[in-house]
């Protein structure tokens, strides 16, 4: 039996959208998305604006698709970094130190700017950001670890079961963002997240 050859166009396709891709990625790692034309894109790839159609939506769907992985790698790290703390460490200082984390991966890696776009996005719904908004995310089930060992360790008492608070500290930190995308520059978002997470700690926290 003859082996099936790939389909050449196919082979080829695949090869410009990860090209497009990967183009795409190093233009926004040094400007924000909004600075970054389809056409910056293309020009770098050699290619023309209409072939960028064919493999992407819109520049708002590639975005979409990068921040789709930087999610999920990102809260790969956020686990890594979780799991390297001292296991005796009591649940709230756990938060906190993910508080930290996250924060300051929001402010030194994606920036203000991009973190708008991003919302921007959300809001209007135009392309898939499950990745960013969905409950399956790795995060909610980060924080669902951390909460629930320290209910049963006597840590943290709550009327809620540690799915739902899971997700009220997931939201506290979304909200928080939001306020320093609103109020940028005039506002700290690592001060401002662990003040707010610090007062959710203390609603739990058993006395």
């Amino acid at each position: 039996m003859r082996e099936k050859k790939p389909d050449k166009r196919k082979v080829q396709g695949a090869e410009t959208r990860k090209k497009l891709y990967e183009i795409a990625k190093k233009q926004f790692s040094e400007r924000n998305f909004s600075d970054v034309s389809v056409e910056d894109i293309t020009d770098e790839a050699g290619i023309t604006k209409g072939a960028f159609y064919v493999h992407f939506e819109s520049k708002d769907a590639l975005i979409a698709s990068l921040i789709a992985d930087y999610v999920a790698s990102a809260d790969t790290n956020y686990k890594t970094f979780v799991e390297a703390l001292p296991n005796e460490m009591p649940a709230s200082e756990v938060i906190l130190a993910l508080t930290q984390k996250i924060a300051d991966e929001l402010a030194d890696t994606i920036g203000c700017e991009n973190m708008k776009k991003i919302y921007q996005m959300l809001l209007t719904g135009t392309v898939d950001t499950e990745a960013v908004k969905g409950y399956g995310r790795e995060l909610y089930l980060l924080f669902y670890s951390i909460l629930d060992k320290g209910i049963r360790l006597g840590e943290i008492t709550s009327a809620l079961p540690p799915e739902a608070l899971s997700r009220h500290f997931v939201m506290a930190i979304r909200g928080v963002s939001y306020e320093w995308c609103v109020r940028y520059p005039d506002f700290d978002l690592r001060e401002h997240t662990i003040a707010h997470i610090r007062l959710l700690i203390e609603g739990i926290q058993a006395h």
